[in-house]
C-alpha cells in the first residue's frame, strides 16, 4: 500500500510538472520584450532615425524622431501656431489622418485604418483621467508631444502599448499593443 502511495504521489507530482511545463502563456516580462522587439523591427524596416535630444530647433528631418525616457517617439511635421495648452485649463481636440498597429508576433493582425468616422477626440490637458477613456483611442501618448508643440501641430507617433489607449494597453487580456500614428493634429485648444 505504501508503494502504490508514492507511486501515485510522483505520478501526480510529474503530472504536474509536465501540464506547467506546457503553459504556452507568456509572461508580462516576455510580452514586453517582443513588444519593444517589434518597434525596433518597425523603425529599421522605415529606415528611422532616432534622436536622443529634442532638437533645438525644433526642425526634424523627414526621417527623424525624438524618443522620450518613456519610450515615445515623436516626429513632428509642423510645430503649429505657438500657442501652447494650459495645463487644467484646456481641452484639445485631435485628429488624425491614420493609425498601424506594429504587429508584436506573427500572429498579431496588422492593419491600417482611415478615422474619418471616429474623429475628433477630446482630451482635457494636464487631467490624466481624461486621457484613459474606456473603449477609446484616447491616451497619454498623445499629450506628450504638447510640450513641445502648440496648437494646429501635426506630429507623428509610434506610441508602445503602456502610454497607448485602453484598446492598446490591456495586460489583464494579454493585450500589449504598440501604435503608429500619421498626421496626428492638435486642431484646437479651448
Amino acid at each position: 500500500m505504501k508503494k502504490t502511495l508514492i507511486f501515485i504521489s510522483a505520478l501526480v507530482a510529474l503530472l504536474s510538472c509536465s501540464l506547467a511545463s506546457c503553459d504556452k502563456q507568456k509572461s508580462l516580462q516576455e510580452r514586453l520584450q517582443e513588444e519593444k522587439r517589434a518597434i525596433d523591427r518597425y523603425i529599421k524596416k522605415n529606415g528611422l532615425v532616432i534622436l536622443n535630444e529634442y532638437p533645438a530647433s525644433g526642425i526634424f528631418g523627414e526621417k527623424e524622431y525624438f524618443k522620450t525616457s518613456d519610450g515615445l517617439y515623436i516626429h513632428v511635421v509642423d510645430s503649429g501656431n505657438g500657442q501652447r495648452a494650459t495645463s487644467l485649463v484646456d481641452e484639445v481636440t485631435v485628429r488624425f489622418d491614420y493609425r498601424h498597429d506594429i504587429a508584436v508576433s506573427d500572429t498579431s493582425i496588422t492593419y491600417w485604418s482611415n478615422s474619418a468616422l471616429i474623429q475628433p477626440f477630446s482630451f482635457t490637458y494636464g487631467l490624466t483621467q481624461s486621457y484613459t477613456v474606456s473603449g477609446s483611442l484616447v491616451c497619454v501618448g498623445w499629450v506628450y508631444p504638447l510640450a513641445y508643440v502648440g496648437e494646429y501641430a501635426v506630429v507623428d507617433l509610434i506610441i508602445p502599448s503602456a502610454l497607448g489607449s485602453s484598446e492598446d494597453n490591456n495586460v489583464n487580456y494579454g493585450i500589449i499593443n504598440p501604435v503608429f500614428y500619421k498626421g496626428l493634429t492638435y486642431t484646437n485648444f479651448f
